[in-house]
């Protein structure tokens, strides 16, 4: 028997290791690359689960969350009307309920074996954008290997790995929003579009073959192209403003194919692919268009007309350049024709639809604009802001962004001297010019940024090593291991070194003790307040919370139904969280009523506010709750605070953020500053509520009895703007007197100037509010807030307050524990209530009530102050609440109070009202105040009912005051020891006469300490 192994040929020799590892390095390395994507943006995901409940962080993941519930519930449908948000009125969103939320919610019935529980739901939405973000390493490398061959796949594979850019931060654990989507479907569809052109050129389809149906010749073009309008369809079927892709490719079909033409060669084939690809996109839009009319947020004309524009621009420019062929026309009179035909087009558009054509250059300057200049409440939203500082994009891609450019670079000069270029590299440069366009004017589009990037310094890569004739093979010389290593170390090493870094974004991922504190108070409201439908009735709602509702304009809400007032931020959370009717919602609808609401000067204005969006029928269906947390009450933009926000919506009349506040910088440190309030903003609905529980507000009074004037000067900066500094002689900047006269006579003197507005103490009185109760809070306080506490400390500072480092992170039983980073800051509690005047609760609700009337009969001619003790039993605050009223020439008076001092079990949520957690101590006592120090005490107290309060009982509490026989004055002696620290050994603080500060600095306990981190001006 024969032992011959035949021919070499028929027993080729076997494959070497390093043949081996050439033919497949990429598919290990993809592997690791993926697992460390899906590693970095999951690690964290223990801290998104407390007590059981799944956290996310932002606004909009709340929303996505329900949209995926709807999912679940109603499957495969998605949410067509939305009564939970934006009461009156109701809502729907194109850019929620979409693609992105069928495909988990999906995933969520699969996991959950067809029945899963909102947890499980909640732990797919929790994972799913670290899953996204990691898949996006596919296309990627794709997209870098059809530019770059293996080794440009994986380089662009790892650079996306390694950017700490946008799309890290949208990818990571518990970031359930669309844009992590966007990004996935965005480079899906270019990946699609680069193949379907690209065997366009290969098999150059032409129309005759369509005529002649030719389908095996035309099989592979049309087929590529109709995948990659199934691909861009599902981006616009996630997201309806991916129009924006749309823009880019027309621009990039436009370009191409006068570019083809005149150089010679028939623009017809890519042509055909573009109008194949982008008649896909106009069917399968069609299939789900929901308004009939031009919107880039919703599924709607637009999103139809737009690829059928395109594609009927690809057929008519490949008809064009037929007849101009055979009519022998010059070829460079083509782009001629083209640009005369798009001017003439664009000039009717202007002239017959000027709204039409105003609407699309809006929409494109909004996009790319560069220079155009926002609108202020459009800045107001974070990612719709331009980009101010472009180092963020060094700081986000490293050298990779100018190898891309690179890159750039030497694509387009490839195209003016190669006649055989290819159309994908083209739509590379196109795709990274708009990118970088829309990154510069809203940074929301920098999620996208990475892609390009990634692709374009995989081709820099690529000409780098074809320039060095790297080669294992035929031997390595030392100035290519040199030149290849210093491209690695260019790209890599900026990525890994320079901060942030995509380890410490991973490293770094949380939801913040925003969402916990929210859901507290949210937990609160849907355990303390009927359930909507239910208000005044008692009763289960009548709402149903996932329920199916026809889209309409205005949805009709039974009697029973309520809406709950905060600022537009916190919509989601309300929806979803407390299960209740938010009037404004992150889709910014309801903005305007909500500033308008909570800058009302008076409670007139803001009853007004209420009422125009009440119900006007015979359902009374009111907005019956307000929620307000410390960051909407708080100046410090760069510490959290939201109050700048809402002066940019307001309508009532002009104002800006300055009439409210304003700033006083150090002289020994610029970048060391406070802000000061005008008596306009203590006089502001969210801080009357915030601050002072609704109760009226002295600037001076026993318990807080000094009056505080905040005094600067002006000062020339190097750059020559003028602004306020602390005092030229040196005297502190917040100063304070024992009497108002003291201050007056000070102010008046000084110019620049003013008596208040430091902390919460105003420069005049603010009037009690009589229709809005405290009624529940968060037990979370703003105290667990780096950022509050360090605006807070320097601000105090200011004032001259005591504060004090612990070593040991603990403060006296009297103090109150700051925490900035990873040091504790002490503070006297006396002083803390000239900063905060009650206890910083994270978030505080209000019940705007009927109010129960007092009435009666007290010394004639005088004004009364009724006043009574209050207590919040979820954080233990005590508080006072007062208001104040004129006794007529008869002795009679009449006043209205929103807090109750009885008879709380017999109107709890079981009657449709709330079961409210801040409670009085005692009944009204009156007083005739003498002085802010000063005041007499009158004979008779008055109990006031819940069911009066409510509106349930309409009668009145009537009390006869009289002045006691003694006619004794009550003065409080003023606790003056706000300004110093004591001695010796605090409990809990530092030990010694030293306390050890930043930097080993030491401060003897009457130092006022400021924190180490102070803010940027």
């Amino acid at each position: 028997m024969s032992h011959s192994r035949g021919t070499s040929a028929e027993n080729p020799e076997p494959e070497s290791t390093l043949d081996r590892v050439k033919s497949w390095y990429h598919v290990p390395a993809l592997l690791l690359v993926f697992g460390f994507m899906l590693w970095n943006r999951a690690r964290n995901y223990a801290s998104y689960i407390v007590d059981g409940e799944v956290l996310f962080t932002g606004t909009d993941p709340w929303y996505h969350y329900r949209s995926t519930m709807y999912v679940v519930q109603n499957w495969p449908a998605t949410m067509p009307f939305d009564p939970w948000t934006y009461f009156p009125y109701g809502t729907r969103s194109g850019q929620f309920g979409t693609l992105m939320d069928q495909v988990f919610g999906t995933i969520a019935i699969i996991v959950g074996l067809g029945d899963p529980s909102a947890h499980t739901v909640g732990m797919v939405a929790l994972f799913a954008p670290t899953v996204m973000g990691a898949l996006a390493a596919i296309p990627t490398y794709y997209m870098g290997r059809r530019l770059a061959g293996r080794i440009g796949g994986v380089t662009a594979a790892i650079i996306l790995a390694l950017s700490a850019g946008l799309f890290l931060q949208r990818s990571l654990v518990g970031v359930y929003d669309h844009q992590v989507a966007e990004g996935l479907l965005q480079v899906t569809s270019v990946l699609a579009v680069m193949v379907a052109v690209s065997v366009a050129e290969r098999d150059k389809p032409i129309y005759e073959q369509f005529l002649d149906r030719d389908i095996p010749a035309l099989r592979a073009s049309v087929g590529y192209a109709a995948l990659a309008g199934l691909a861009i369809s599902m981006y616009l079927w996630t997201w309806p403003p991916a129009v924006l892709l749309l823009g880019i490719l027309a621009v990039f079909f436009l370009l191409w194919l006068v570019l083809e033409y005149v150089r010679g060669k028939s623009p017809e084939h890519v042509a055909i692919s573009g109008a194949v690809m982008m008649a896909v996109v106009t069917v399968l839009q069609v299939a789900v268009i929901r308004e009939l009319a031009i919107n880039s947020t919703d599924h709607s004309l637009l999103q139809v007309g737009m690829p059928a524009a395109i594609a009927a621009g690809c057929v008519f420019m490949a008809w064009l350049a037929r007849y101009m062929e055979a009519g022998d026309y010059d070829r460079n009179l083509y782009p001629v024709a083209v640009g005369g035909i798009l001017a003439t087009l664009t000039i009717l558009a202007a002239v017959l639809t000027p709204d039409l054509f105003s609407y699309f250059v809006d929409q494109v300057l909004r996009v790319i604009g560069f220079t155009e200049n926002p609108g202020a409440t459009t800045t107001s939203v974070g990612e719709a802001t331009p980009l101010t500082e472009p180092r963020r994009l060094y700081q986000y891609h490293g050298l990779a962004l100018f190898a891309a450019i690179i890159g750039a670079l030497l694509v387009l000069f490839n195209q003016l001297t190669d006649r055989e270029a290819t159309a994908e590299r083209f739509l590379m440069v196109v795709w990274f010019a708009f990118i970088l366009a829309a990154s510069f004017t809203q940074i929301r589009f920098g999620v996208y940024l990475v892609f390009p990037v990634a692709a374009l310094s995989a081709v820099a890569v690529d000409y780098v090593v074809r320039w060095t004739d790297f080669s294992i093979e035929d031997g390595v010389e030392a100035y290519e291991v040199i030149t290849v290593a210093s491209v690695v170390l260019v790209l890599f090493g900026t990525l890994l070194l320079v901060s942030p870094t995509a380890l410490a974004i991973g490293g770094s991922a949380g939801p913040g003790e925003e969402p916990a504190a929210w859901s507290e108070s949210m937990e609160w409201l849907d355990q303390h307040s009927p359930e909507e439908g239910a208000y005044g009735t008692g009763g289960n709602g009548n709402l149903e919370y996932y329920g199916t509702y026809p889209d309409q304009e205005d949805f009709d809400y039974s009697e029973g139904a309520y809406g709950v007032m905060s600022w537009w931020d916190y919509g989601h959370i309300i929806t979803v969280q407390g299960e209740r009717i938010p009037n404004a919602n992150p889709f910014q609808q309801g903005s305007t009523t909500a500033a308008n609401f909570l800058l009302a000067p008076n409670e007139t204005q803001a009853n007004n506010v209420l009422e125009t969006v009440d119900e006007d029928d015979d359902t009374p269906a009111q907005t019956k709750y307000v929620a307000v947390d410390w960051k909407m009450a708080n100046t410090y933009g760069q510490g959290g605070g939201k109050f700048f926000a809402p002066p940019r919506f307001y309508d009532v009349s002009n104002v800006s953020a300055s009439d409210y506040y304003g700033s006083v910088r150090s002289r020994q440190n610029s970048q060391q500053y406070m802000n000061y309030r005008t008596q306009d903003y203590y006089e502001s609905m969210v801080v009357r509520l915030y601050e002072y529980h609704g109760s009226a507000k002295e600037p001076q009074s026993a318990s807080q009895p000094f009056v505080y004037v905040v005094d600067w000067d002006t000062a020339t900066t190097r750059n020559g703007q003028t602004i306020r500094a602390s005092p030229a002689d040196g005297s502190p900047a917040v100063k304070r007197f024992s009497t108002m006269e003291e201050a007056r006579n000070f102010t008046e003197s000084d110019g620049t100037s003013q008596i208040g507005g430091f902390g919460a103490q105003p420069g005049e009185r603010v009037p009690a509010l009589e229709h809005y109760r405290f009624v529940g809070s968060s037990e979370t306080s703003a105290y667990s807030s780096g950022a509050h506490n360090q605006f807070q400390l320097i601000e105090s500072a200011f004032g001259q307050l005591p504060s004090q480092q612990s070593s040991t992170g603990d403060c006296a039983s009297n103090q109150t524990a700051m925490p900035v980073g990873n040091q504790t800051y002490c503070m006297d509690d006396a002083a803390t209530k000239t900063i905060d005047h009650t206890n910083p609760a994270w978030t505080k609700l209000f019940e705007r009530v009927p109010g129960g009337t007092i009435e009666g009969t007290a010394p004639a001619n005088t004004t009364i102050e009724a006043s009574v003790p209050m207590r919040n039993n979820v954080t233990g605050e005590t508080f006072t609440y007062t208001q104040r009223v004129d006794v007529g020439s008869d002795g009679q008076f009449e006043m209205t109070v929103p807090y109750s001092t009885t008879g709380y079990d017999n109107w709890g949520t079981d009657k449709g009202y709330t079961n409210v957690s801040v409670r009085a101590q005692g009944p009204y006592e009156f007083n005739i105040p003498v002085n802010p120090r000063a005041s007499v005490p009158l004979n008779g107290t008055a109990e006031v009912t819940e069911g009066q309060v409510v509106g349930e009982d309409d009668s009145a509490t009537t009390v006869n005051l009289t002045v006691p026989n003694n006619d004794q004055t009550t003065e409080t002696t003023p606790d003056t020891s706000t300004n110093e620290t004591s001695g010796g050994t605090t409990d809990g603080s530092t030990s010694g006469d030293t306390s050890t500060t930043d930097g080993g600095e030491t401060a003897t306990p009457n130092t006022v300490v400021r924190p180490s981190t102070e803010p940027l001006p």
